[in-house]
């Protein structure tokens, strides 16, 4: 997510864009339908007005400073990066610091500023008075015929954007049935799968070993896998300064999802297929946050 945003402010590239919505568009085609067979049971990301605006923008700035988005880091730890173990070290310990250690009360004060029980799952849909289908299948068909009817040319070695867009989706789609058959019925989400992957190691209970840790886990196994085929894996090194910024971008990382209430995978990717007002907020503030950390690089 990180470099698409930055990408579509300093190189006016949209092929990353392109990807993330053609993902978001074939979620949103598919998920009512699925509902409504009853092979899932959608759930939708809490909206806390304030949370997910300041959230956002704080977690836009941070993936400046840990160098990625929260699923991004974990890929690249996958590909042999030690600075994204520092980051991911500083992302769990943000989360658990504003989720339950010292940071609650602050957290549970900010996101309480503007929430009302009405606004607690807020939805375009719910808004409108429409089912999902009824809105969500003509914006995405609406969305598929925008993006695919445009030539699949690739700025960037690998996949083109449409192969990228329609396999995230695909996985995003998995992801719904998948969670859906071990009873926890959301889609895919970064945050608490690094939260039991901590709790896994320190307690080594049973109770950790949730479907989020292993989808987390699965990452850097792809990312090691996908990078070993290109010739691509190697342990990265970091210098001594740079690790607190790797650390301090971590945790503000870690922080911010907790105050949004997820991040730009369980925002992004899973909950505006939902048409979730508290993820489209988020998204958008990411982005300007992103923006923002890119302005304030240039000119510190």
């Amino acid at each position: 997510m990180n470099s698409g945003f930055r990408n579509l402010l300093v190189r006016r590239d949209t092929t990353r864009f392109k990807a993330y919505f053609l993902a978001i568009a074939l979620q949103m085609l598919m998920l009512p339908f699925l509902d409504l067979l009853g092979v899932v049971k959608l759930s939708t990301p809490a909206f806390y007005p304030l949370g997910a605006t300041l959230g956002g923008f704080l977690f836009g700035l941070a993936m400046n400073w840990g160098g990625g988005c929260a699923g991004g880091v974990w890929y690249k730890l996958g590909s042999g990066s030690i600075g994204a173990f520092v980051v991911i070290i500083g992302l769990i310990t943000g989360y658990i610091t504003m989720e339950n250690g010292a940071l609650k009360s602050l957290r549970l004060f900010i996101q309480s500023i503007g929430r009302r029980e009405s606004t607690e799952a807020m939805t375009l849909t719910n808004v409108l008075n429409l089912s999902l289908s009824w809105l969500a299948v003509p914006l995405a068909l609406a969305l598929l015929v925008f993006l695919l009817k445009r030539p699949p040319f690739n700025s960037e070695k690998g996949w083109s954007w449409r192969t990228t867009g329609l396999v995230v989706g695909a996985i995003g789609i998995i992801a719904w049935v998948a969670s859906s058959l071990s009873g926890r019925f959301f889609g895919m989400a970064i945050m608490q799968g690094s939260k039991d992957a901590f709790d896994a190691l320190t307690s080594g209970g049973n109770s950790s070993l949730s479907w989020d840790l292993f989808f987390v886990l699965g990452i850097p196994i792809g990312g090691y896998l996908s990078a070993s085929r290109q010739g691509q894996f190697h342990w990265s090194n970091i210098s001594g300064a740079a690790i607190w910024k790797l650390v301090g971008g971590g945790f503000v990382l870690g922080a911010s999802a907790s105050l949004a209430g997820g991040c730009t995978v369980g925002h992004g990717l899973t909950g505006i297929p939902l048409l979730s007002i508290g993820s489209i907020a988020f998204t958008v503030f990411a982005i300007l946050g992103a923006w923002a950390g890119v302005y304030l690089s240039k000119n510190s």
